[in-house]
């Protein structure tokens, strides 16, 4: 342990996640002794009460509200705090849910107007620390997951590589917002960078790929879910915790995937297949299974449900032709007239 870093939180405000330990049993993160929240027990010593003013936090605004204004779960980051958001790294705030719709609005799905719609599907889902949500639970968890859905499910799957997460959260959080854009376009769903920016929306979403997902303590007091995902063999290796590593970065935000206040990486999650992770994160933004297909062609996978009933020619051709689509298919546009020679050209 010679060789930790010392400049950052006290030994007894470490996160134990990505420890070894020899009583831990097998892919609990490293999170056997940390305090966790269950039925009528006390928040783990968190506070719920009044955290003063949104005008009063470092990096809110009267226009969005910071995470923490739905609680604070402190003593869980070396960058929890508002004094160590270190390096560009910004509070989470509710601008995330701006960037989350602008995602949303370009795969054709309505905007989610509360926080709780997501909220609520983290429970239903075993995103959480607690079965059962506590006071403004809902709207905080929702945040968070919509602030790391719209911080990668933009990411086309033939092109979804880790390392893209730490260079663009970096270039956000210390370089210029075009080579930001530059990578959006040359890695993200066909079409995106141009959409963003047709609609004066690359702001909000460079924004949010700055936000620190430690801040506030939500990633472990709320949001240490417990879902477990399988290598390509088919044996559980990580749990969703170590998925949501995937936008913590390394000290100096070279590295995705890492633990940061021991700055090495979150292992069980390197051992998750790189098209689950993709599909996990997409789920976060189509509000479908994270276990699932996620993000198809651009489209939500359930809202290509309707094709999968079809015999595979057919099928096929319902993705190549609009015309053989049926009528309440959800992703045509009302206007949409193509023939089948415009599709090809």
């Amino acid at each position: 342990m010679d060789d930790m870093p010392t400049d950052d939180a006290p030994m007894d405000d470490m996160p134990t996640d990505g420890m070894p330990m020899d009583d831990a049993p097998a892919n609990d993160g490293g999170m056997a002794d940390m305090p966790m929240d269950h039925g009528d027990m006390d928040h783990g010593g968190m506070d719920h009460g009044d955290h003063g003013g949104i005008d009063d936090m470092p990096g809110a605004s009267a226009e969005f509200a910071d995470i923490t204004t739905f609680g604070m779960h402190h003593g869980t980051s070396s960058h929890t705090h508002h004094d160590a958001l270190l390096g560009g790294r910004t509070p989470i705030t509710t601008e995330a849910l701006e960037a989350y719709n602008d995602l949303r609005g370009f795969l054709g799905l309505e905007p989610i107007t509360d926080l709780e719609d997501i909220g609520e599907w983290a429970f239903a889902n075993t995103l959480t620390n607690n079965e059962v949500p506590y006071g403004d639970d809902l709207q905080g968890v929702g945040l968070f997951y919509a602030m790391q859905g719209a911080k990668v499910a933009w990411i086309a799957d033939d092109k979804f590589d880790p390392q893209i997460l730490a260079d663009i959260q970096r270039e956000a959080r210390l370089g210029e917002p075009d080579t930001v854009m530059s990578m959006v376009e040359e890695f993200g769903l066909d079409g995106f960078a141009a959409y963003l920016e047709d609609n004066d929306m690359t702001e909000t979403f460079v924004n949010t790929l700055k936000m620190e997902p430690h801040y506030g303590g939500w990633m472990h007091g709320r949001t240490h879910g417990w879902l477990k995902f399988a290598d390509e063999t088919g044996e559980d290796v990580a749990i969703a915790h170590d998925l949501n590593h995937l936008t913590v970065l390394s000290h100096d935000q070279t590295q995705p995937f890492m633990n940061d206040t021991f700055d090495w990486p979150q292992w069980p999650a390197l051992d998750a297949p790189e098209a689950t992770v993709a599909n996990y994160f997409q789920s976060m933004v189509t509000l479908g299974d994270p276990q699932g297909e996620g993000i198809i062609d651009g489209r939500a996978a359930e809202e290509m449900a309707w094709i999968s009933g079809l015999p595979e020619g057919e099928a096929l051709m319902s993705l190549l032709a609009i015309e053989s689509a049926p009528e309440d298919a959800p992703y045509l546009e009302d206007d949409a007239e193509a023939s089948e020679t415009e599709m090809f050209v």
